[in-house]
């Protein structure tokens, strides 16, 4: 039995993530997102069903092994995976495909210990992971910052003005890298993280942006020749004169747009056991050919992929973000344990998703509701 008083602090949390989400969709219009080799809203109400049906079995299993507090300190650290889109994905997703459930008409009755589960491990993994303890960018003016201060500052003073030649090498590399993220996870943008801004004491701030999950092995499609020399980068700018707003899922917008002119002092670094080093101008160059090369690659199978698959991708996606809480030392026991779990939850919805029989009646419904994004739990 769930008490009265927990009751609404679920609702509350409820209520802050749904407003955070209302902001994220409308600013960036993922209601209406559309690919020519993806089914996108297909997947991501499969997705969301694999969560809603079996999410927070799989999560115990975590919060068996390791304490969300434990979870939230290995993740303040450059490049990490999971990072804020993780953790935010799992509310994302779980919630998507409750409403998308109650859209439909579907009975249904909440579990509310185990939506209180969920809030309570969300809640307490963002609350250390920020350093201001927000649980979203929202309750913070819209900044995310992660790591201790003293970090902070040493990578500042590592930074430097790179030639023209060196500023286009980076930029063309940064450009390749998002591409090849993006196809890589069916045109989802957890590839590609910001985090930041970090003030400086003369008013510059310092920003990360790093590409992850380069090396990624739990998709099907994911062969070793598509997984690129390094596992992340991360390209650290120290910027002036720019205003910095980081949404929802560690996306940054700028004020002026064209941030790239304003970057006084930069570096980029791969992560190598947790710590950054300064890439070299071979590697630059090497790892850059080797993601436009992968993409080109990767373009080519998923454009055979049928009907069918371009929406069953969807629980791998899923699946990969949940995967990257696996504990430590018990990372492949967790991944069977989840595809074993979504593998019913395919079967059950894939064929109505794929057929346009279910419609993705939440995508509309966060695009233009009025009321609570997600509807509150009821004693």
């Amino acid at each position: 039995m769930i008490a009265t008083g927990q009751i609404e602090q679920v609702n509350h949390g409820l209520h802050e993530y749904g407003e955070s989400v209302r902001r994220f969709f409308r600013e960036q219009q993922r209601s209406s997102m559309v690919s020519p080799l993806f089914n996108i809203p297909g997947r991501m109400i499969l997705g969301a069903y694999c969560y809603y049906e079996n999410l927070v079995p799989l999560l115990r299993f975590v919060t068996s092994l390791e304490s969300p507090e434990y979870i939230a300190r290995r993740m303040k650290r450059p490049c990490s995976l999971p990072n804020s889109i993780n953790i935010h994905s799992l509310m994302l997703g779980y919630f998507n495909g409750r409403e998308q459930s109650r859209l439909l008409g579907r009975p249904m009755r909440d579990n509310l210990a185990e939506i209180a589960a969920l809030i309570d491990f969300w809640a307490r993994v963002t609350s250390v992971y920020h350093e201001e303890r927000a649980h979203v960018p929202d309750g913070a003016a819209f900044r995310l910052p992660v790591l201790p201060r003293a970090s902070v500052e040493n990578v500042a003073a590592s930074l430097r003005q790179p030639s023209a030649n060196e500023q286009h090498a980076i930029r063309r590399m940064m450009a390749t890298l998002e591409l090849f993220t993006f196809i890589l996870n069916g045109e989802s943008r957890i590839g590609v993280f910001h985090h930041g801004p970090y003030p400086l004491p003369d008013g510059d701030v310092l920003m990360f942006k790093e590409m992850v999950g380069l090396q990624e092995d739990f998709y099907s499609w994911a062969t070793p020749d598509v997984r690129l020399p390094v596992s992340g980068i991360a390209r650290v700018m120290r910027l002036r004169g720019v205003q910095v707003k980081i949404v929802h899922m560690g996306s940054m917008t700028t004020e002026p747009a064209n941030y790239q002119e304003k970057i006084v002092a930069e570096e980029l670094f791969t992560c190598e056991h947790s710590a950054l080093r300064p890439l070299r101008a071979d590697e630059i160059s090497a790892i850059t050919q080797s993601a436009a090369n992968a993409q080109m690659e990767l373009y080519r199978r998923m454009i055979a992929w049928d009907d069918k698959f371009r929406v069953a991708y969807g629980a791998e996606l899923y699946g990969q973000i949940l995967g990257r809480f696996a504990p430590l030392g018990h990372e492949q026991h967790f991944r069977k344990m989840i595809r074993e779990s979504f593998a019913a939850s395919v079967a059950k919805h894939v064929d109505d998703l794929a057929g346009g029989k279910e419609p993705p009646l939440i995508l509309q419904h966060i695009a233009s509701t009025d009321g609570p994004i997600y509807a509150p739990v009821a004693g």
